[in-house]
């Protein structure tokens, strides 16, 4: 069982509440676990409810006309869905889909904006956490059009590192869909990776092994290696 409350108090959005407003904010959470591979909710979804991660990682993703999947975002520990949505009173944009086991705390659209709207530290820091999020995906579309896929997958690698640590608990297939390429691209660049021992990679897990050579990268142009 996930102590909701505790939860609340380790996120730093939610740092600022006073003890009674997280028995509240705690009281008004649902909770839920989802298996690797479960939807939390399809795009289009009218957005109800925004979902707070406590554990796990979900990617949010959508298909290209092509069928190509396309992830767009991951959300980690303390990380909120479906906010975005909720204040543009507007439907999911985007289908989250739990990558691994995943637990998570869902609380109703109008007690989360009661709630917040109580607590000006809290609210200012929801703003300025969907303020970062828009300016990533922005800094994410640049990528697409300016970068070489070498860029890509070196930058999303380095993304994932400072969130997870240098074991990342993701297939080059998934990588492959965070970069907007093939998976015969991700496989061709990954394995280049390997022979310069920037990482190491086993089922369903990729081991960054050399962060410095990823950064030259990164800044490209692509380096011979």
């Amino acid at each position: 069982m996930i102590n909701k409350t505790q939860t609340l108090k380790a996120c730093e959005l939610f740092e600022d509440l006073s003890a009674s407003e997280h028995s509240k904010f705690a009281a008004a959470c649902q909770e839920k676990t989802y298996k690797r591979g479960e939807t939390i909710f399809q795009e289009g979804d009218r957005a109800g409810s925004v979902v707070i991660v406590s554990g796990g990682q979900v990617k949010a993703m959508r298909y290209t006309s092509e069928g190509m999947e396309l992830i767009v975002e991951i959300f980690g520990k303390c990380d909120i869905m479906g906010v975005i949505a909720v204040f543009a009173n507007e439907p999911h944009a985007h289908t989250a889909v739990a990558m691994t086991d995943v637990e998570t705390l869902i609380i109703r659209k109008d007690d989360f904006i009661e709630l917040i709207g109580g607590n000006k530290e809290t609210s200012m820091k929801v703003l300025k956490y969907l303020g970062q999020r828009i300016r990533n995906l922005q800094e994410k579309v640049q990528d697409f059009i300016s970068d070489k896929v070498e860029q890509r997958i070196a930058k999303l690698l380095i993304t994932l590192t400072k969130r997870m640590g240098k074991e990342i608990p993701f297939t080059r297939q998934e990588v492959a869909a965070m970069v907007g390429t093939s998976i015969e691209t991700a496989i061709r660049v990954t394995s280049r990776f390997k022979e310069a021992g920037i990482l190491k990679s086993s089922r369903g897990k990729i081991f960054v092994t050399n962060l410095e050579k990823l950064g030259i990268i990164a800044e490209g142009p692509p380096v011979k290696f």
